[in-house]
Formats: structure tokens, C-alpha cells, sequence
């Protein structure tokens, strides 16, 4: 009996999940047009969003409530209760259904249920749950007309800066330009040059950060970061080189040589730094022509200098150090001729790594170069420089490049030049010589030679140190300011050439 009472009452169960279905979803549907017009409304504002996400918030929303009232169920006794409430039947079919469901079962039940039945065989499911709009249809419809108008607006400029990519910046595609053109060539002229292979590779990898820099999707971060990724690499190629200690070693190398007359011309080229002149000086050298005096003298420098000398590169230079001592000490020439021409081609491939190190040491300042030029042109009004009245612990964004200050300071007052006279009377006097024409030259030719002693060293730094390019050109401009003027530097001239 309780499968006939349910089978009885499904489609109007089923009706009331249509109708809760239709309820839910009207409601999902005003939800999700609000959703969507403030999506648009903020993609409107620049608030960098894509303004299609609006209709999935939209078609989300009603799908989601619509399938929900779908699927959610809905009780018997619901059912029950509102068919006895429709048809007036005195909770007949709520109690049947309450029958049915125990287990005992007596006369009275059967006839209660078979009572029941009776009545549920002509009640019509679209009278018991009828399909009316819901109340919510006519909000939803306004939110949906809202977020549709919305969609049609134009975007504002803030809004499609937004959206459209920015394109290639013409300052990042010049910078390529320009480091392709020295940069790159310089370092692919001297990889083939020396035949090194690890400079190959970092030609090769700069070329290609080179041309990543050339893609339109490069913006500023990006292209300011590829920038610094090749600095990186640079600097780790500079300090592969070990260039300094193996100078240090070399050094060490021509104090050990300076004890013999054979050998001290190879000893003033290594201190001088020659390599080239080092190498040809070192071949020359000829052990049978040294006294014994001196060779000993070598030779207990030579022990000296391989006991403190390390490994070096790859422990070449140690490696001829011991063959110069074993041939010295057993009066072996062609050992030590050996050992002299393996330090001869040491000093050769330092005189090129030399060369190399100062190359990617100029790369280095034109990527800081190029980086400056990139941050500076980049950067937005915001962040230009401008001349700030409140103090603060930060460093600033960019460069005044007037490193003498502002305006001159205003004194707003009126100046008189008097000579005063008077009557010298009886007593002592006293007088005292303030400035001189001989004191005013000595001040400015000490002046003009502290500046161009400084000067020297200011163009030194700017050309071995990754500076910004900012800072370079206030740097300079400090240095133009404070330069001698023309008169003073006549001045001297005179008095020099008086006193000549």
C-alpha cells in the first residue's frame, strides 16, 4: 500500500521540485547579474579585469540554484500535507501515509488507506502545485538589463590601457639595438679571437637575452629584470676569470726573478704588468748563463714562492714554479728552459684574460647604462624627480642632476662698499694683511690641481663601475660646476710664468 500511496503522489513531488527549480534559479539569476554588473563596472574602471567573466558569473549563478531546487529533495510527508491541504481532505493522505509506513497493521488502517486512495485517484498534480511566476522575476529581469547596459558602455581609457598589451617600448627596443650592436659584436669578435669556448656560450646566451628583449610582450619589469639577468651573468664570467689573483701570483713570480741578472728583465716585465713583453722575456731566459751565486739565490726564492704559491688557475703557474726549481736545483737546463716557457704561456693567456675581464667589464656599464635609460624613460610622472621640502630616511626614485641645489639663495638686501679713513694719533698701532695676490695664486693652483687629481679619479670610477646612468650625469655635472674658471687659471699662468 505504501508504493501505491507514493506512485500517487510523485508527480506532485516532482512538480514541487520544478517549481522550487524555477524559484532558485530566478533568484541565481538576479545574484549572478549583480555579480556580473559589478564586474563589468570595475572592468569599466581599470580595474584590469576581463570583462567576459561577467556572463559566466552570470550563467554560474542560474545553473547552479536552478540544479540545486532540482535535485534537492522533497519529503513524502510535504507532498502529502499539501495535497490535504488543496483538496481539503482532513489530513486523509498524511495519516494513510502515516499507516502505511507501520509495521502492524489493522482493519481500521486498511480502511483509513483504502479511504485514501479513493480520494487520491482524482486529484490533479497541476492543481496542487501550480506553475506560477516567481516573485523575484521582475528584479532578476533588472539586473540583467543593468549588466547588459553595462557591457555596452565604452571603456573608459584607464580600462583599455588595461586590456590592451602596451606594445614594445621603443627606449627597451633601442637599448637592444645598441647592445647588440657593441656589446654582442665585441664579445663574438673576441670569443673567435681566443677560442674560448665558455665566452662562445656567454656571446651566444647574451645574444639570445638580446633578442627576447626585442619581443612587443617585453614591458619595463620585464626587460629591467633580462638586464639584470645579464649583469649576473657577466659578473659570474668576470669573477671565473680570477684575473687579480693570478696578477698577485705573477707578482710574486718577479720578485723571485729580480735575484739574477739573467732573469731581472722578465722581472720588470712582470711588474710592470706586460704580459706580452713577459712571455718573450721569460723565453729568452738561459740558465746556463747565470753564476752560481745567483742561482742559488733564484733557486732558495723559487723554493720560497712554491711553498706560499696556491693552486693558481687550474695549477699551471704552481706547476711551472716546480719545474723552474727542479731544473735549477739539478743544474738541469732544458727542465728549467721548460718551466720558463710554461710561465711564458701563462702570462700570454692572462694578458688575454686581462683583455677579456676589461671587456665584459665595459659590457657591464653599458648594461647599467641601458638600465638607467630604461628606468628612467619607464617610469611613470609619479616617480620623476622632484624637488621634495619633508624630510625622510629613504633614498629617492631618481636624479635632480643638480647637484649644486636649487636657485641661489635670495638675501634680499642692499650692499655698500665703504673705505673707511681716519687720523693715526700718537701710541702703537698694529696692521694686519688679510689676502695677498700671492696667497690668492698659491689657493687657486692648489685648487686647479686637487681638481684635476680628482677629476682623473672621477672618469676612472665612471668607467669601472656599474653606475646609473643618473647618478652618472650628476656626477659630471658636479665636477663642470666646480671646474676652475677661465681667469683663475690665467691667473696662475701669469704668476708661473713671472716667477720663471
Amino acid at each position: 500500500m505504501l508504493s501505491q500511496l507514493q506512485a500517487r503522489l510523485r508527480p506532485i513531488r516532482f512538480r514541487q521540485r520544478f517549481d522550487r527549480a524555477l524559484r532558485w534559479g530566478t533568484a541565481g539569476l538576479a545574484i549572478g547579474a549583480a555579480a556580473g554588473s559589478a564586474w563589468y563596472l570595475a572592468a569599466w574602471l581599470g580595474a584590469g579585469l576581463a570583462p567576459g567573466f561577467a556572463w559566466l558569473l552570470l550563467l554560474g549563478g542560474v545553473v547552479t540554484a536552478a540544479v540545486v531546487g532540482l535535485v534537492w529533495p522533497v519529503s513524502w510527508t510535504s507532498s502529502a500535507r499539501l495535497v490535504d491541504a488543496v483538496y481539503g481532505l482532513k489530513d486523509r493522505t498524511l495519516t494513510a501515509l502515516d499507516f502505511a509506513g507501520r509495521r502492524a497493521s489493522e482493519p481500521v488502517h486498511t480502511l483509513q488507506m483504502a479511504d485514501a486512495m479513493d480520494h487520491l485517484s482524482s486529484v490533479d498534480a497541476r492543481r496542487v502545485v501550480p506553475v506560477q511566476m516567481p516573485r523575484l522575476v521582475p528584479l532578476a529581469v533588472a539586473a540583467t538589463a543593468v549588466m547588459i547596459a553595462l557591457g555596452f558602455l565604452p571603456m573608459s581609457q584607464q580600462a583599455l590601457e588595461a586590456k590592451t598589451p602596451a606594445g614594445p617600448l621603443e627606449v627597451v627596443l633601442d637599448q637592444a639595438a645598441l647592445l647588440e650592436e657593441t656589446m654582442i659584436e665585441d664579445l663574438e669578435e673576441l670569443a673567435e679571437e681566443s677560442e674560448d669556448e665558455e665566452l662562445k656560450e656567454l656571446a651566444e646566451e647574451m645574444k639570445e637575452a638580446v633578442e627576447e628583449l626585442k619581443d612587443p610582450e617585453v614591458d619595463q619589469r620585464e626587460a629591467l629584470a633580462k638586464l639584470s639577468e645579464m649583469q649576473a651573468a657577466i659578473t659570474e664570467a668576470v669573477k671565473a676569470l680570477d684575473v687579480e689573483q693570478v696578477d698577485a701570483q705573477l707578482e710574486q713570480l718577479a720578485d723571485a726573478l729580480e735575484a739574477s741578472q739573467a732573469t731581472e728583465a722578465a722581472s720588470q716585465a712582470l711588474k710592470a704588468a706586460d704580459h706580452q713583453k713577459s712571455a718573450e722575456e721569460l723565453e729568452k731566459i738561459d740558465a746556463s748563463t747565470m753564476s752560481k751565486k745567483e742561482r742559488d739565490a733564484v733557486t732558495s726564492n723559487l723554493s720560497k714562492l712554491s711553498k706560499s704559491l696556491g693552486k693558481g688557475k687550474k695549477g699551471q703557474l704552481s706547476a711551472a714554479v716546480q719545474e723552474m726549481l727542479e731544473g735549477l736545483s739539478n743544474e738541469n737546463d732544458s727542465k728549467s728552459k721548460e718551466g720558463f716557457c710554461k710561465a711564458a704561456g701563462i702570462c700570454r693567456k692572462q694578458g688575454l684574460r686581462k683583455k677579456i675581464s676589461e671587456c665584459l667589464g665595459c659590457q657591464l656599464n653599458r648594461l647599467a647604462e641601458c638600465k638607467g635609460c630604461c628606468q628612467g624613460q619607464c617610469l611613470s610622472p609619479s616617480m620623476t624627480a622632484k624637488k621634495s621640502n619633508r624630510s625622510s630616511n629613504k633614498a629617492g626614485l631618481a636624479s635632480s642632476n643638480k647637484p649644486l641645489g636649487e636657485e641661489k639663495t635670495k638675501l634680499d638686501s642692499r650692499r655698500r662698499d665703504e673705505n673707511l679713513t681716519g687720523a693715526q694719533g700718537d701710541g702703537p698701532s698694529e696692521r694686519e694683511t688679510l689676502t695677498t695676490a700671492e696667497a690668492r695664486q698659491d689657493a687657486a693652483r692648489s685648487y686647479r690641481e686637487r681638481y684635476v687629481e680628482y677629476r682623473k679619479q672621477m672618469e676612472d670610477v665612471l668607467d669601472s663601475e656599474p653606475l646609473p646612468l643618473g647618478h652618472r650625469e650628476t656626477v659630471r655635472k658636479y665636477f663642470e660646476a666646480i671646474r676652475p674658471s677661465t681667469a683663475e687659471s690665467e691667473l696662475v699662468g701669469q704668476d708661473e710664468t713671472l716667477s720663471n
